[in-house]
């Protein structure tokens, strides 16, 4: 059980650091509003975080 709760904590925060690096704080601020979105049910926050991640990808 350990082990699997310690490789998705790494597997999370490899992927966090590959959003950091190749799309910035807009795709850090992507991922926390998803976060808070998917924690609170929340589905504005979700469709923020959806259009705001499109933007960034259609940006690269």
């Amino acid at each position: 059980m350990k082990l699997v709760q310690l490789l998705s904590a790494l597997l999370g925060l490899t992927f966090e650091r590959v959003i950091e690096t190749r799309y910035g704080t807009s795709g850090m601020l992507c991922l926390f509003l998803i976060g808070v979105g998917l924690r609170t049910r929340n589905p504005t926050c979700l469709t923020i975080a959806a259009v705001l991640l499109g933007l960034l990808l259609a940006q690269h």
